[in-house]
């Protein structure tokens, strides 16, 4: 019979303290200096740290595979939005935001999936 994984709450607490630490931070940075120091918080590589949270060497391996090319997805959507902005000014950047971040988790998602699910069979 499969028995799911468990997890404890310390597992999931760690981390997400770490990410909200770091998100947090870039709020600070934007409220006392100008606003485009603020990504050299909020931009910190939080999937670097992440990895540290898993078990095996295995997993971290596959994990990279994956942040490899959702990483390669994200800087071009990062790209696409800054030009988005540029090109239409009057419109709302957090509207634009959420279409490129949606774009970006489905993009990554099929990305991944062709370029690293394939690999392991």
């Amino acid at each position: 019979m499969y028995m799911a994984p468990s997890i404890s709450f310390m597992e999931v607490f760690k981390p997400f303290l770490i990410g909200g630490t770091i998100i947090g931070g870039s709020k600070i940075v934007a409220k006392f200096a100008p606003a485009q120091f603020a990504p050299l918080v909020g931009g910190m590589p939080t999937g670097i740290i992440a990895s540290y949270f898993l078990d095996t060497q295995k997993e971290k391996q596959e994990y990279f595979s994956g942040y490899a090319v959702s990483s390669v997805v994200l800087s071009l959507a990062i790209v696409g939005l800054h030009y988005s902005t540029v090109l239409l000014p009057r419109t709302n950047v957090d509207i634009l935001s959420a279409v490129f971040l949606l774009v970006w988790a489905c993009v990554s998602f099929f990305a991944v999936k062709e370029f690293v699910g394939k690999k392991k069979k």
